[in-house]
C-alpha cells in the first residue's frame, strides 16, 4: 500500500511540474517526508526531478537546445553559480542540523508557497518585489540554493527574484529549472551513500 501511495505521490507532483514548470521536488520531498526519513526522500527526489528538468529545458526553445541553454546560462550565470554553492551548503546542513529544523524550514517555505498560490487564485496575492540586479540575483540563488540543497523548497525563493524581473513563463521555468538541474546534481553526488542504502522498490519509484 506504502508503495502505491508513493508512485502516485510521484506521479502527481510530476503532472504539476510538467503544467508549471516546477513543484515537483518541493511537492514530492513533502509528502513523502511523512512516512521515510528526510535525507532519503532528497535523494530519491533527485535523480527524477534531474531528469524532469533536463527535459523542460530541452522543450520550448525558440532557438534551439544548445543556444536556448547557452543563452539562459549567459544571462543567469550568477543566479546558477550561487544556487550551485548554496546547493552544496543546504545538503550539509541536511547531515549537520537536527532534523526537526530542517522540517521546519521546509514547512515554512511549503506553507508560503501554498498561500501565495492560493491568494493568487483570487487575485489577492502581493508579489514580493526585488530589485533585479546582480547582488540580489546572487543572494536569492544563494539563499534558494542552500533551501534546496537542505530540502528541495527552491521554487519560492527563485520566484520572488524571478518575479521581479520577468512576467515570460517560459523565461522563468527555464531560469528555475536550470537552477534545479545544477542542484540535483550536487545533490546526487553528496547523497551517493544514501544510494547505496536503497532497496529495490525504491529504485523502482525513482
Amino acid at each position: 500500500m506504502q508503495e502505491i501511495v508513493q508512485v502516485l505521490l510521484f506521479f502527481i507532483a510530476a503532472i504539476l511540474h510538467g503544467i508549471t514548470g516546477m513543484a515537483f521536488p518541493m511537492l514530492a520531498t513533502t509528502s513523502l517526508a511523512f512516512i521515510m526519513l528526510l535525507s532519503k526522500v532528497v535523494a530519491l527526489v533527485a535523480i527524477p526531478s534531474l531528469f524532469m528538468s533536463l527535459l523542460l529545458l530541452c522543450s520550448h526553445n525558440q532557438k534551439g537546445i544548445y543556444q536556448d541553454f547557452i543563452y539562459y546560462l549567459k544571462h543567469y550565470k550568477l543566479l546558477a553559480i550561487s544556487s550551485l554553492i548554496g546547493s552544496f551548503l543546504g545538503v550539509k546542513l541536511l547531515f549537520i542540523l537536527p532534523v526537526s529544523y530542517i522540517y521546519l524550514l521546509m514547512a515554512i517555505v511549503t506553507l508560503y508557497y501554498s498561500l501565495n498560490g492560493l491568494l493568487n487564485i483570487y487575485g489577492r496575492a502581493k508579489i514580493i518585489s526585488v530589485n533585479a540586479n546582480q547582488k540580489n540575483m546572487c543572494l536569492f540563488g544563494f539563499l534558494a540554493g542552500i533551501i534546496g540543497g537542505a530540502t528541495n523548497a527552491m521554487s519560492p525563493i527563485l520566484l520572488m527574484y524571478l518575479f521581479s524581473e520577468t512576467n515570460d513563463r517560459n523565461r522563468i521555468a527555464k531560469t528555475s529549472n536550470l537552477c534545479f538541474l545544477l542542484a540535483k546534481i550536487v545533490q546526487i553526488c553528496m547523497l551517493r551513500n544514501q544510494y547505496l542504502m536503497l532497496n529495490k522498490s525504491e529504485y523502482g519509484l525513482i
